[in-house]
């Protein structure tokens, strides 16, 4: 059994996972001059950006065309296809603001506790990332790879069950004939397709992993302020160091709603359109899953739309969390016992709560709020779209 000292995590132990997760299609956020990202990462970055432009290019051609769209089942595929790329690309082009996220990601490693008793009372282990949390990242990227193979496999199957090799692939818009075309050529559409779902699955899986790390900062130092607040008994005879803790709460209490907004300068934009765009990938692959039957290629949809709903409640869920525990400094300045306080005391007391009174929150676009509420609205609007969709085709 760990003891104290082994739990005790620092702050590139909340960040080391979304970390690793961009790593994994070559991509740093915190790419910093000190710290260079090796010269084969680079290119298997840029060759994974480069073959998502080449598939996307292609997806469009065939939209545009509309000659090889001859069915229900295709049009829901693309429409599938559409969504969960606008919604990869959104998220990828937050990541990009790399100065904004090394700005912010700095600032709360600052804030974060350095020393044991610090990290003790700022609860940190309770706040590092449970492993629910890191079930749901292997499980989404997992089904996610399955979406890729499945052709794969499927193809090795009838290969070994009927001696013949289907060459299929994954995406509909690359047009393969084994009778006409090259064998190499097979291989390379796969290639590209490979690296083309790479760079959209770790985009949309990661930037909503900075998202949930950053907050999980805001709301431990929340948590802290209200318990620190409520827990002080501040005395008349202790002017100097009651004042000294009383300012620290506000400075603390102030910077923490400025790296909020930060966070919602950062990520506020593309959250709106995130929302949008998952509940269409949600409703589209329901009706072609549904259209497809249980088989592979279903089973792993399927398990996908589980997980990328489980992703948006993550989401959604600590920017509940982090509404919440805003207000609870606000209880906590009225629970404490303050009748003892020096005036100047009382006087930031009530700057603490007037600056409570309108919680911190996680917004799309600065105006909707990002809680669970919102994460109900997106699944029942999603389920409402799905079932008229539905009655349409029937």
């Amino acid at each position: 059994m760990q003891s104290r000292d082994e739990l005790m995590y620092n702050y590139e132990d909340f960040t080391w996972i979304p970390t690793i997760s961009y790593r994994l299609c070559g991509f740093d956020v915190l790419d910093t001059p000190n710290k260079p990202r090796p010269l084969w990462m680079k290119l298997y970055h840029w060759a994974c950006v480069c073959s998502h432009i080449c598939c996307v290019c292609f997806m469009f051609r065939r939209i545009i065309e509309r000659d090889t769209i001859n069915n229900i089942s295709l049009v829901m595929r693309y429409a599938t296809l559409v969504t969960y790329v606008v919604n990869s690309d959104t998220k990828y082009g937050t990541s990009q603001q790399k100065q904004a996220f090394q700005r912010l990601n700095g600032k709360l490693a600052e804030l974060f506790p350095k020393t044991k008793q610090s990290k003790i009372d700022h609860r940190v282990d309770e706040y590092y990332w449970p492993r629910p949390t890191i079930v749901l990242i292997v499980v989404y990227y997992g089904s996610s790879a399955m979406v890729v193979l499945g052709p794969l496999l499927q193809s090795g199957y009838i290969y070994l069950m009927e001696n013949r090799f289907s060459y299929v692939h994954c995406y509909p818009y690359y047009i393969f004939d084994p009778d006409q075309d090259p064998l190499w050529q097979y291989f390379l559409i796969y290639t590209l397709e490979w690296l083309h779902s790479t760079l959209m699955v770790i985009s949309n899986m990661s930037t909503d992993l900075w998202l949930v790390s950053f907050e999980v900062q805001i709301c431990m130092h929340f948590d802290y302020i209200a318990r620190s607040l409520e827990n002080y008994k501040p005395n008349s005879t202790r002017d100097p160091k009651d004042r000294k803790f009383i300012s620290q709460i506000v400075n603390r209490h102030n910077d923490l709603l400025e790296l909020q907004e930060e966070i919602n300068g950062i990520f506020g934009s593309s959250l709106l359109l995130s929302l949008l765009t998952t509940a269409g990938v949600f409703c589209t692959v329901a009706v072609y899953t549904q259209m497809q039957g249980l088989n592979l290629e279903g089973i792993t949809y399927v398990v996908f739309m589980l997980t990328a709903s489980s992703l948006v409640y993550l989401v959604c869920y600590y920017g509940e969390k982090v509404k919440t525990l805003s207000t609870y400094i606000t209880n906590a300045a009225y629970n404490h016992n303050w009748s003892d306080a020096p005036p100047d005391y009382k006087k930031s007391l009530l700057i603490i709560i007037a600056r409570a009174q309108r919680p911190a929150e996680l917004t799309a676009m600065g105006y909707l709020p990002v809680s669970l509420d919102t994460f109900k609205q997106v699944m029942t609007v999603t389920y409402r779209v799905f079932a008229l969709i539905r009655q349409m085709i029937e």
